[in-house]
């Protein structure tokens, strides 16, 4: 572990910018939301919020006024959050704020040196269908980060489900622009955009802590950047309940994928007796309950997500939607997908109606890359996405 950690401090180094973008923000961190004030404010809240690293984004249920809220937030010791109020700057944590569209708070250092802006939403929940990938937008000028959009909530619509591991690629110092980076938009698509997913070497970094690769992968969660070296498998946080919008009956969609030429290993050895296929699939899982209940007696679950480690493997996983066998298309092709049940679980109803099941979808384009075992240059093309939700017209 100390081995992973020093070799990373060693390449942000030798990339000059990466030590000056990167640690000196670590000064000025919101690093959670108070717990007191969640405890507080739980009746109204679905599901733990999602902090990032430059973002924090909360569910609330949708009668819910966001129009006179005061968060609360945990900084990094020491640590000042303000905002711009009227035109001047004032102490903001706690502040009353409208969160009718989302909000901006600058995070400072306890010496005043370095400082960071974050993005504050309140987010009705919005179940996922229609998957386009024509909406995205270019994050810390480098990479491409997607949305989807609620068409009733005007004056917020952008849902950040989507996350890949473009930020945790950053640090290796190799993505020079948005289309060296292994997850992009692209105009190769059936409809709009379309994403697309490419496997790529790492460079010297991934060579001195072992992680030669990084598959393109897209996924609805969160991805962590800053456990991304130290514990890889749990930097992906697959799952998110406010996209849930029943019990899903199939996941459809449109790939083309190409293997790349030499497969390797964890340690950069040719593995000639494999060959990189993709992998798409959606789960449907469990949340724990949290072993309390709410003001009428009911049970309450706890947004406890999935990770790298078993996310196809978890005994909490009800429902599977997956492409066995993808192959190499070449040209567009089609595929429909049923969520089969797994580990001897039914679909619970009533726990769908209390929010506690969670739903990912995840696409990348080597099916071993969590374990950077791949083929550099393995491209996988998705476009048009859709998840087919019992009670659809269309179903």
């Amino acid at each position: 572990m100390k081995t992973n950690l020093l070799c990373l401090l060693a390449a942000m180094l030798a990339c000059g910018s990466c030590i000056q973008d990167e640690l000196p923000e670590a000064e000025c961190d919101i690093l959670a939301v108070d717990a007191a004030w969640l405890s507080e404010n739980a009746a109204w809240l679905n599901g733990a919020p999602a902090v990032s690293n430059r973002s924090v984004t909360f569910t609330v249920q949708r009668e819910t006024d966001r129009s006179a809220l005061a968060p609360r937030f945990a900084l990094t010791p020491g640590a000042r959050l303000t905002a711009v109020v009227d035109g001047r700057e004032t102490e903001a944590n706690g502040l009353v704020r409208n969160f009718n569209s989302p909000q901006t708070y600058t995070a400072h250092s306890a010496d005043g040196k370095w400082s960071k802006d974050y993005t504050v939403a309140f987010n009705y929940p919005l179940a996922i269908k229609r998957l386009t990938f024509d909406n995205y937008e270019l994050q810390d000028n480098a990479y491409h980060r997607w949305y989807e959009t609620d068409p009733v909530d005007t004056e917020n619509p952008k849902r950040y489900y989507w996350d890949s591991g473009n930020s945790g690629f950053k640090i290796t110092g190799v993505g020079k622009n948005y289309d060296d980076y292994p997850t992009a938009a692209t105009d190769s698509a059936i409809s709009g955009k379309g994403v697309r997913l490419r496997t790529c070497d790492t460079g010297a970094f991934g060579k001195r802590v072992n992680m030669p690769i990084a598959a393109g992968n897209l996924f609805i969660g969160r991805f962590v950047t800053a456990t991304a070296v130290a514990q890889p498998l749990r930097a992906t946080m697959f799952g998110l309940p406010e996209v849930v919008g029943g019990r899903p009956l199939r996941l459809e969609g449109y790939y083309t994928y190409t293997a790349g030429e030499t497969m390797t290993d964890k340690k950069g050895n040719v593995r000639p007796e494999l060959r990189d296929t993709a992998d798409i699939y959606a789960v449907l899982y469990e949340l724990p309950a949290t072993g309390e209940t709410d003001a009428e007696g009911r049970t309450t679950y706890k947004a406890e997500p999935l990770d790298g480690d078993n996310v196809l493997t978890s005994e909490r996983i009800v429902l599977m939607a997956r492409i066995d066998n993808p192959g190499e298309p070449q040209e567009w092709t089609r595929f429909v997908e049923p969520f089969r049940e797994v580990n001897g679980k039914t679909f619970d109803y009533e726990r769908l109606r209390l929010g506690g099941y969670a739903l990912s979808v995840v696409l990348t384009s080597s099916r071993q890359g969590a374990y950077f075992v791949g083929a550099v240059g393995s491209t996988l093309h998705a476009d048009e996405l859709n998840i087919v939700w019992e009670g659809d017209p269309d179903q």
